[in-house]
């Protein structure tokens, strides 16, 4: 009898450790970030496989302007990218008590801070804003204005053909435009003023173009005052952006929220 009880506390104590490596070798799994991709990419991984260790692992990917451009710099395929994004990054649950929301109108930034973002995947990708140098070209009797943006292509590439954003300006204070690339130079430019001059008078036109602008689909603002933006038509591969119109007419450099559709 007295072998049995000194045996007990023993075998309780084993049965706990075991118990204790289950659980431990259960929650210990691994999780992919954006440093984990670039180590596959960089040991010979092919697109597809890293695809598939994605889309079977935790994840905890940093999806913003910033990180996905990390990911194209390592050389990662804009398949591998879209696969981050739609993955998205790992995100606290919303409280029990909160009301039920549209998954766009959860996605969407607070209306405190200006900025346009892009949902994708029930998830918002903030835009960077590229300063647009403002160029003119003056000839005889005739001159003209553009903003420029460096490179031909924007960092930002969007897959979906009618993509959704989130905007703190209205279509008229930030129209969508299609932006066309240089001819000569690794830019993209936006004509936005023409003017012709004679010796008693001339005229100047100056804004966007009604032919630069997309026709966007009724703008629908929600109460924290953010404005959903979608265009009317499918939109064709090219180069794009939101243009902010304020102080333009002083000649004051605009801000462009760039982004490319392949």
């Amino acid at each position: 009898m007295i072998g049995s009880r000194g045996f007990r506390p023993t075998l309780v104590l084993a049965v706990a450790a075991l118990t204790l490596v289950a659980v431990t070798s259960l929650t210990a799994q691994e999780v992919l970030t954006n440093d984990s991709l670039i180590a596959l990419k960089k040991a010979g991984l092919s697109d597809s496989i890293i695809i598939s260790k994605i889309k079977s692992s935790q994840t905890k990917f940093d999806a913003s302007t910033k990180g996905l451009i990390g990911l194209k710099n390592a050389g990662m395929s804009d398949q591998v990218i879209e696969a981050v994004v739609n993955a998205g990054s790992a995100a606290p649950a919303p409280p029990a008590a909160a009301a039920p929301a549209a998954p766009a109108a959860a996605a969407a930034p607070a209306a405190a801070r200006e900025s346009i973002v892009h949902l994708i995947a029930g998830k918002s990708v903030e835009l960077v804003a590229a300063n647009a140098a403002l160029e003119f070209n003056t000839a005889f009797f005739d001159s003209k204005s553009e903003l420029v943006l460096k490179g031909r292509k924007a960092p930002y590439r969007v897959a979906d053909k009618k993509p959704v954003f989130y905007s703190t300006w209205s279509p008229n204070d930030a129209p969508l435009v299609r932006l066309k690339p240089g001819s000569d130079h690794d830019d993209r430019n936006l004509k936005i003023s023409s003017g012709s001059f004679a010796p008693f008078g001339g005229s100047v036109k100056y804004g966007v173009r009604s032919e630069d602008k997309v026709d966007m689909e009724a703008a629908e603002r929600d109460a924290r005052g953010l404005y959903k933006l979608t265009p009317k038509e499918p939109l064709k591969p090219g180069e794009y952006g939101f243009v902010l119109t304020y102080g333009m007419a002083a000649g004051a450099s605009g801000r462009v929220y760039d982004f490319g559709v392949d």
